[in-house]
C-alpha cells in the first residue's frame, strides 16, 4: 500500500503523540509521584526533628532543674556536721574555755539526744534521721582568796618533794583580793558565744545555769551538735571545722601516766612520783574488792599511824598529801583526781 504524503506526517505525528503520552505517563508522572513521596517522607522526618528538638530542650530544662534540686540539697547538707566525733567535739570544747581564760573544769559529759523519725508520704520511715550530741560542761570561776591550779600551775611539789620557797611564795598569796579578783564568769559566756557563731546552723546553746558554791560558782552549759545520716548525699562534706576532726595535740607520752591513784607513786619518771596519797582518802572504807575485816583493819590502822607507817616508808623520803603541822599543802593542793590519767 503506497501511503501519500498527508498520510505518512498524519502517521509521524501519531507516533510522536503516543511517544509524548508515553513520556509523561511513565517519566514525568512518575517523577512527580516519587517527588510527592519525598515530600511526605520530608514532612515526617521535619515532625520528628521538631520532635526530637523539643525533647532536647525539655530534658535541659528537666537537667536544670535537676541542678537546681541538687544546689539546695547540698545547702541543706552543708548545715549539718558531716559527722559526730565526740572526742573531737569535746576536745574542741574545752579547747575554747581554755582559750578564753576559763580553765577550771570540773566535769564534762556527752549524751546522744533522741529525735523525730522522719516519716515519708506513702508512711514509711525515712532511712536518713537526725542525730544530735549534747556535751554538757561544768567550770568553775575562782574565789578571789585560795591559789587556782590547772595542768600543774602553781604546785610546790619538785622532784616529789615540797619546795618550800613555792610553797612559802603561794601561802603568802592566801587573802581577800576582793570579789573583783573573781574571775571565770565573762570567760564561760565569751567561750560560748564563740562555740555558738562557729556554726549558728548545726551547733546550739541548750542551756546556761549557775551553781552557788563557797564564795565561788559553778557553771554549767548543754551544748548540742547536729548531724544527719544521709545514705545518698549529693554534696562532699566539709570535715575542716575543728569540731569535726582531731585538731588537738598528738604524739603525747603517756608512758609515766597512771590510771586511779595508788597510795604512793613509784613511777620515777611520774611528774608525781614518790607522792603519797592523803591519810584521809587513804583510810576510806569501802572497798568493794576486800573482806570488810581487811577494809577495817587497814582503815584503823592508817587512822592511827599513817599511810606512810602502814606502807613502812620512811617519812623523809616522801611527799604526802596531808600534814597536821602546817608545812605542807592541803589534802587537795598537789593530788590529781582518783579517775584522772596523770602523765
Amino acid at each position: 500500500m503506497n501511503l501519500g504524503a498527508r498520510e505518512k506526517y498524519g502517521i509521524a505525528v501519531v507516533i510522536l503523540l503516543i511517544a509524548l503520552l508515553l513520556v509523561y505517563i511513565f517519566g514525568i508522572r512518575g517523577s512527580q509521584k516519587r517527588n510527592d513521596e519525598l515530600k511526605a517522607q520530608r514532612a515526617e522526618l521535619q515532625a520528628q526533628l521538631d520532635y526530637y528538638d523539643a525533647l532536647k530542650n525539655e530534658n535541659e530544662e528537666t537537667r536544670a532543674a535537676i541542678k537546681a534540686v541538687e544546689d539546695n540539697i547540698s545547702e541543706e547538707e552543708q548545715k549539718f556536721i558531716p559527722a559526730i566525733k565526740t572526742e573531737s567535739i569535746e576536745q574542741y570544747i574545752l579547747g575554747v574555755f581554755e582559750s578564753n581564760g576559763c580553765p577550771y573544769l570540773v566535769s564534762v559529759d556527752s549524751e546522744d539526744i533522741d529525735s523525730e523519725k522522719i516519716t515519708m508520704p506513702d508512711g514509711s520511715v525515712a532511712t536518713d534521721a537526725l542525730l544530735i550530741k549534747r556535751i554538757t560542761v561544768k567550770y568553775s570561776t575562782t574565789d578571789g582568796f585560795n591559789i587556782p591550779q590547772y595542768n600543774l600551775q602553781n604546785s610546790v611539789i619538785v622532784d616529789g618533794a615540797v619546795d618550800e620557797g613555792l610553797w612559802d611564795a603561794n601561802i603568802e598569796e592566801m587573802y581577800w583580793h576582793g570579789a573583783d579578783s573573781i574571775t571565770g564568769y565573762p570567760q564561760f559566756i565569751n567561750a560560748l558565744k564563740e562555740i555558738e557563731d562557729i556554726a549558728p546552723t548545726c551547733v546550739k546553746i541548750n542551756k546556761i545555769a549557775t551553781e552557788s558554791g563557797a564564795g565561788f560558782l559553778y557553771m554549767i552549759a548543754e551544748i548540742d551538735f547536729f548531724s544527719t545520716t544521709f545514705f545518698d548525699r549529693v554534696s562532699e562534706p566539709d570535715t575542716s571545722a575543728p569540731y569535726a576532726h582531731w585538731t588537738g595535740a598528738t604524739g603525747v607520752a603517756t608512758d609515766a601516766g597512771f590510771i586511779g591513784y595508788p597510795f604512793i607513786v613509784e613511777d620515777p619518771n611520774s611528774a608525781w612520783f614518790n607522792v603519797l596519797m592523803s591519810d584521809e582518802d587513804a583510810g576510806e572504807t569501802e572497798r568493794p574488792f576486800s573482806t570488810y575485816y581487811s577494809a577495817a583493819i587497814f582503815s584503823e590502822t592508817v587512822e592511827n599511824v599513817g599511810l606512810a607507817g602502814v606502807l613502812e616508808l620512811e617519812e623523809g623520803g616522801v611527799s604526802r598529801g596531808n600534814e597536821d603541822n602546817g608545812d605542807q599543802p592541803d589534802d587537795n593542793a598537789d593530788q590529781p583526781d582518783d579517775n584522772a590519767n596523770a602523765a
